[in-house]
């Protein structure tokens, strides 16, 4: 246990799981190097956009975004992720652009998830925390997906900034209620809890934080 992760020979097979989007887009490249730099261990890469069982999986690591509900996992924060809430010019045009959080009710918003009706979306501005409970008539459980929709014009959508970025880069979405923040998300890793991190796990978790700390 005294020897780092980087001077053990890593071998056997490393599962991860992780959300669909970041998976592909922020994730797929990282993991691609490391299995690269250890030619005896078999890297498994699971895409999902659910609250996958680490047990059910038989993985040993599951990246998540936001906080985590499974008391038994150890969760290791890895760094945070900006959201933005966005639309595309033509629905701007259409119907107005927000200037103040609670102008949402009177606009669509696209909803992140398909199990709940009511979302909230919290602002924090000159005059403090403000929430507003969204409505909307277009939904799912993927945020490419989402992203697509606010571009099409289904109206403003609040996303990861990994999944807006290009949207924005060629106006294919812009930015809304810049004047307010928004409180980022977290990425996480869990992983079971053991007394013993087993040498691979140990060595992608370091793989990551060094990653993401040097693309702050």
């Amino acid at each position: 246990q005294a020897l780092s992760a980087s001077t053990v020979e890593l071998q056997g097979e490393l599962r991860i799981v992780a959300p669909m989007s970041f998976g592909q887009r922020r994730l797929a490249p990282l993991v691609a190097r490391f299995a690269a730099s250890h030619d005896k261990l078999r890297v498994t890469l699971l895409l999902e956009d659910r609250e996958t069982d680490l047990i059910d999986e038989a993985a040993d690591l599951a990246i998540r975004i936001g906080s985590p509900t499974d008391s038994s996992m150890v969760a290791r924060a890895i760094a945070p992720v900006p959201r933005f809430a966005c639309a595309s010019p033509g629905y701007l045009e259409r119907r107005g652009c927000p200037e103040t959080p609670a102008d949402l009710l009177q606009h669509d918003c696209l909803h992140y998830n398909l199990i709940p009706e009511r979302e909230e979306w919290t602002f924090l501005g000159d005059e403090g925390e403000q929430t507003v409970t969204i409505t909307g008539s277009f939904c799912s459980n993927n945020g490419d997906v989402l992203a697509e929709a606010a571009m099409q014009g289904l109206g403003i959508a609040l996303l990861p900034d990994f999944i807006v970025e290009q949207g924005l880069a060629d106006g294919r979405l812009v930015r809304v209620l810049q004047d307010y923040e928004r409180s980022p998300l977290t990425l996480f890793a869990l992983y079971p809890s053991r007394r013993h991190v087993p040498a691979k796990t140990h060595g992608f978790l370091d793989c990551l934080l060094d990653h993401f700390a040097a693309n702050r």
